[in-house]
């Protein structure tokens, strides 16, 4: 946080800090979305007031980190070092590692370090003007004036900048650091910077994870016009420099013209992926991403026609909610794609529920709370909360091998491998379609494609993720039979029937089904097979229908009986059965008269009157059904009224009373000779305390002529209290002890209320 510095809208310090982060570790926030590293912006303190930004025009803050003026404190709009401690020991608990970004190319022009030592730093052009590329001047170019270019070749600023990043890492324990802006310095620079890092932490079992920032780009669809590229991203990995960088090829090969724009179709997203395997150096830890600080937010970029995406500024019309589905599908094809393949994926943060925003800094808008999320936003969360927590969980999806499968322009299947575990994920962003090559020991782990032994459903605009030859390991095993029931059977005039198949218990349902038949060979419309389905989640229902077709030939008046059973398959009633389920006890039968007059249209609408609506239909009974219009013997009724003592607390509790009678009696109803009325006939005696003919104060207790309290919790050898300081004192104590009274009445009366419930 901060006071304002007058930067443009947006472009301000809004408040985010170590406590909030903090708060949403402890939360178990980042845990549910299966985040286990934290990259966190510089810690550094950044400078006072505004900047010009790049388009010259509008005034922006150091609220992004990136314009250190001190080395080695953090940034009090931040929070304090004792509170960065904190938030790190927090996220260790959580088995969460924490990256500080560690700017190395350049510092503000107000950093102790220009203003002591100006040699340590280049003068040159300004990066991204007119005879200034960004690459061919990356060692001597500014990114502003205001922002003096280190120079690593000086060994007085190459020693200070290291042992300051040996500082930060050492000083608050953490776990590895995003080096900012790689090739804007010289190569030695990166790998001094990760061999002095080796030497002080690696060698005595500290492993640190460095990763990179060298930003390139992607120069079209032939790979030899990429080597350049690629080439210059490996310069910076290996043994004594980096673990990995950020993968700029891929981002720019697929992000925007596969997803958001849909310019490019599956064969070129599967293409670029399978050269991000083999391009860059063996063993390199890449950071594929869909989303960053430095582009426009995944789901404005996604959210096409409306041109507004790349606006930076309030004046230009910045970008809106989406409010079509077609921009969360894209989002969740992105995100779909980058949890299930190989690398440390980035989640930028906010694209968990598609936040919005255009360029930098309508990029950055400030974390919204799911109480300010509507339904496409939160059925975005859980869709990438569930794939997270998959792949923190998955070998496969971790360490494993991309290979392709089956590729056509939308739809990708592939499959990452590894000794432990083989996953195969499908990629659909057009309709619903079908694919031959899984099997029933397949298992969907995620998604709504549904396996048969012939065939795999796809739905349209899905992502689908499928375990392969999956070793289930079976839920404890109890008692579960009632749990799955069959019910809610109508049949109209046109013998369309309906019926749910329902999981009553709080737990999963693996395979459940109904068996449907019918007594008579001439009824035709139920299958020769028992219709399953995968899992039936807990207090759900599946819907179920079928059309019978009745033969002409069968006589009016001929009875036709049909039996429903739910079903579970390899159920076992057996106790010591390895089986997850046992059997479902449930069923139901219906019998009906034929009657060809009333099925003389051949309609077969559900929406026809229906006719027959099992359930109770005694008005008496407890469960009641108004809409049953044939009652299946199922009516529950209220037990006879029984009158007496209900209180278990009474002397006279009657254990078969069902209606309490005002009798209860309890002992401190009986006479008790022993017994002293405390109650004063004084006239002057108020409704809180008493004042006796000696003038003594009672407060809560009574205190007679003689001196004595008689308190029924005092022993009767209490002793008088004369001195003014000890009546003081017993009234402040009768105070109290009132108060604990009440409380200690109110907590016994609150469990007694929850015991007879």
């Amino acid at each position: 946080d901060g006071q304002p510095t007058g930067a443009a809208a947006g472009a301000d310090w809004m408040g985010g800090d170590f406590e909030g982060v903090t708060a949403k570790i402890e939360s178990g926030y980042f845990a549910n979305l299966g985040v286990n590293v934290l990259w966190l912006t510089p810690f550094n303190t950044n400078a006072q007031g505004t900047g010009i930004a790049a388009d010259g025009v509008h005034d922006v803050s150091a609220f992004h980190g990136y314009w250190p003026i001190e080395a080695r404190e953090v940034d009090p709009r931040l929070g304090t070092a004792d509170q960065l401690k904190e938030m790190i020991d927090a996220a260790h608990n959580s088995g969460i590692r924490v990256m500080m970004d560690y700017v190395v190319n350049h510092v503000h022009q107000d950093h102790t370090y220009y203003q002591d030592n100006p040699e340590w730093f280049n003068q040159g052009c300004i990066c991204g003007t007119e005879n200034c590329d960004w690459t061919e001047h990356r060692l001597d170019c500014q990114f502003t004036s205001y922002m003096p270019d280190v120079n690593w070749k000086v060994r007085e600023a190459s020693e200070q900048f290291i042992e300051d990043a040996l500082w930060w890492l050492e000083e608050f324990d953490l776990d590895g650091a995003r080096i900012d802006a790689v090739k804007h310095v010289d190569d030695l620079a990166v790998t001094n910077l990760a061999t002095r890092i080796n030497e002080r932490f690696e060698t005595v079992g500290t492993d640190y994870y460095l990763k990179g920032e060298t930003a390139m780009g992607w120069s079209g669809d032939n790979l030899a016009d990429n080597q350049f590229q690629y080439e210059t991203i490996n310069r910076y990995i290996g043994e004594n420099s980096l673990d990995g960088q950020a993968d700029f090829v891929l981002y720019h090969a697929v992000v925007d013209n596969v997803f958001t724009q849909e310019a490019r179709n599956y064969h070129h997203l599967d293409y670029w992926t399978n050269r991000s395997q083999d391009q860059y150096v063996p063993g390199a830890v890449m950071v594929p991403y869909v989303g960053s600080h430095d582009v426009p937010r995944l789901a404005s970029r996604s959210d096409r026609g409306t041109g507004d995406a790349y606006n930076q500024w309030q004046e230009q019309g910045l970008p809106g909610q989406p409010g079509t589905d077609e921009t969360y599908q894209r989002v969740l094809q992105a995100y779909g794609w980058l949890l299930t393949t190989p690398g440390a994926p980035l989640l930028y943060y906010g694209d968990e529920y598609g936040e919005y925003g255009g360029a930098d800094p309508d990029n950055r808008h400030m974390y919204r709370d799911s109480d300010n999320w509507n339904d496409r936003e939160s059925a975005l969360y859980e869709d990438i909360s569930a794939l997270g927590q998959l792949r923190a969980n998955s070998i496969a999806l971790k360490q494993g091998t991309y290979s392709t499968r089956y590729v056509s322009p939308d739809l990708l299947i592939y499959d990452m491998s590894h000794s432990e575990q083989n996953m195969s994920i499908i990629l659909n962003r057009g309709p619903a379609t079908t694919y031959d090559g899984f099997d029933t020991g397949d298992i969907v782990r995620f998604g709504d494609t549904f396996i048969s032994s012939t065939t795999t459903s796809i739905p349209a605009n899905s992502v689908t993720v499928i375990e392969l030859d999956a070793v289930i390991q079976p839920p404890p095993r109890d008692q579960d039979s009632h749990c799955l029931i069959v019910n809610n059977f109508t049949m109209n005039t046109t013998y369309f029937i309906t019926l749910d198949l329902t999981n009553t218990c709080d737990k999963d349902l693996h395979y459940p089904g109904v068996n449907s038949s019918v007594d008579n060979d001439l009824v035709e419309g139920f299958p020769d097979y028992t219709e399953w389905f995968y899992l039936i989640p807990p207090n759900s229902s599946y819907n179920m229908s079928w059309q019978l077709s009745v033969n002409e030939t069968i006589p009016n008046g001929t009875e036709v009986t049909l039996t429903f059973n739910a079903s579970i398959l390899s159920c076992s009633d057996d106790d010591n059965s390895s089986q997850w389920h046992y059997c479902p006890i449930s069923g139901l039968t219906h019998t009906f008269l034929v009657n060809h007059l009333s099925n003389s249209s051949d309609s077969t609408d559900p929406s026809d009157d229906v006719t027959t609506v099992l359930g109770c239909t005694d008005s008496s009974a407890t469960n009641f059904d108004s809409d049953a219009t044939e009652d299946d013997g199922s009516c529950e009724y209220p037990p006879e009224t029984v009158l007496g003592c209900t209180d278990s607390l009474a002397l006279n509790f009657a254990a078969n009373a069902n209606q309490d009678d005002g009798t209860c009696q309890y002992e401190t109803d009986l006479p008790d000779n022993n017994s002293t009325d405390n109650e004063t006939d004084d006239s002057t005696q108020n409704n809180t305390d008493s004042v006796d003919d000696d003038g003594q104060n009672n407060t809560g207790d009574s205190v007679d002529n003689s001196g004595q309290t008689n308190d029924t919790n005092a022993n009767n050898d209490s002793q008088i209290v004369t001195d003014a300081e000890e009546k003081s004192s017993l009234a402040d104590f009768a105070r109290n002890g009132l108060a604990v009274a009440v409380f200690c009445g109110l907590v016994i009366l609150f469990f007694t209320t929850m015991r007879k419930k």
